[in-house]
């Protein structure tokens, strides 16, 4: 139609968050102290934003860092958040503290992931349970397609269950992210046949029991993770700390140690 304007790259990625959130243009013009119809002209290309209000908007709208720089660069502005190797020189002092607390944790296994659920560090006592060292392999995509894995996790339909629920939560979080779209792709694609019934559990905490020979080893856990952040690597990555869930899990692992 003649006078109308095309939506920018930067306009259709506002839009998709707002209606993702549920967030009125009025609403989000309130929040970033501005007016529904300059948001309305930023959706529609008719204005352009300025680097202070794109981050007003990430934040106002709980983009996480990395959509924030893409936020940014649609709007043909630089991103502003780093994203630093967890291994590199710019991280060391958190990547100290991170293989501090994978030390202290021994004998009780812990790993470092990524968004992504790939293990980025692993402490040893992570091998007892998975085989082999899991560092590089993408832990939820082993999980749901690998047979062996199946075999491993006693529990193995709860915890399948409750980690597509998590990837639903990240992708609720990150709802633009493809590997994460894919991820539960994969999940729910590996639970289509299993019965509702047999996913269910009664534990308070849904974590693995592994199956070590002739042994069950149960395991509860928990996650830490670093807060706030202005760094993306470390706005995603989480320690996923396991802990003997009976006196027979502790004595396996401290037998080991």
């Amino acid at each position: 139609m003649l006078g109308e304007v095309a939506a920018s790259p930067f306009g259709a990625r506002l839009r998709q968050w707002r209606t993702h959130r549920g967030v009125s243009q009025l609403a989000l013009a309130t929040k970033v102290g501005s007016t529904p119809r300059h948001v309305s002209f930023l959706e529609t290309g008719r204005s352009r934003p300025s680097r202070q209000m794109v981050l007003r908007l990430g934040e106002a709208l709980g983009v996480p860092l990395r959509e924030r720089n893409l936020l940014l660069h649609a709007a043909g502005l630089a991103g502003v958040y780093p994203e630093a190797d967890v291994r590199g020189p710019d991280l060391t002092p958190y990547r100290a503290a991170v293989d501090g607390l994978l030390r202290a944790h021994l004998p009780y296994p812990a790993m470092v992931l990524d968004g992504r659920w790939n293990v980025l560090l692993a402490n040893q006592a992570c091998a007892h349970l998975y085989g082999a060292d899991p560092t590089g392999v993408n832990i939820a995509r082993q999980m749901l397609t690998d047979p062996a894995a199946r075999q491993l996790i006693v529990n193995w339909p709860e915890v399948a269950a409750a980690g597509l629920d998590r990837l639903r939560r990240q992708r609720g979080h990150a709802p633009f992210d493809a590997e994460l779209a894919a991820l539960v792709d994969l999940a729910e694609t590996a639970l289509a046949g299993l019965p509702r019934g047999q996913a269910a559990s009664s534990e308070p905490i849904v974590y693995p029991w592994f199956r070590v020979g002739e042994r069950v080893v149960k395991t509860v856990g928990m996650v830490a993770r670093f807060e706030p952040t202005t760094d993306v690597t470390l706005d995603e990555l989480r320690v996923e700390l396991m802990y003997p869930a009976d006196a027979e899990a502790d004595d396996y692992f401290r037998a080991l140690a």
